[in-house]
């Protein structure tokens, strides 16, 4: 099911780009190579990897808020690094194969972009869906203001934090109609995650 999944390192040290590619690349995996996050970010463009491995001390870009699952702090062995890859890529594939989400009363169905609350169609804008399902594909973890607003509206709009309040104003409007306004709940200078 992993392997041939593309991976990305991004890291400054020459030994450990060494030492991840020769250990990935055995395993079956796909394996690119970045030293800085300028780099790195060129890569994700061309490469489009399903995990990307970085490091969080490089000089010129900590990358944090392209948002992360796990971490591991270093030295780490090879083994425990495979097992938290290969445990990121079921929930990964998991997301990915899993095209409508249920939760309670709520039911999405990602490929025709249709959403329904108690069983009654929603009518969302296209921007008010893709806030929720970003949401939804991380629930229980807060999606930064920074996440959302690269992923929505591009890089160029990550300071744009009023699109947010906005939009997010939109979509609570049309759940209160269902008494679930409360399922968005934002964190204050941080971002927003869900809660259902």
């Amino acid at each position: 099911m992993s392997k041939g999944a593309k991976i990305l390192v991004i890291d400054d040290e020459k030994s450990m780009r060494k030492l991840l590619d020769i250990s990935l690349t055995s395993e079956g995996y796909n394996v690119s190579l970045a030293k800085t996050g300028k780099e790195g970010i060129r890569e994700l463009g061309n490469v489009r990897p399903d995990i990307v491995l970085l490091d969080l001390g490089l000089p010129d870009l900590a990358l944090l808020d392209a948002g992360a699952d796990d971490y591991l702090t270093k030295p780490f062995s090879t083994e425990e690094l495979s097992a938290r890859i290969r445990v990121a890529l079921r929930h990964s594939l998991n997301l990915k194969e899993e095209p409508i989400y249920v939760n309670g009363p709520l039911k999405i169905d990602f490929n025709i972009r249709n959403v329904e609350i108690k069983g009654e169609p929603v009518k969302l804008t296209n921007t008010e869906f893709d806030l929720l399902k970003a949401l939804v594909q991380n629930v229980g973890k807060i999606v930064t203001q920074k996440q959302l607003l690269k992923e929505i509206w591009g890089p160029e709009a990550v300071n744009r934090s009023h699109y947010l309040r906005i939009y997010f104003s939109q979509l609570r409007k049309k759940l209160d109609k269902y008494d679930l306004s409360d399922i968005i709940i934002t964190e204050p200078g941080v971002g927003y995650r869900l809660n259902i």
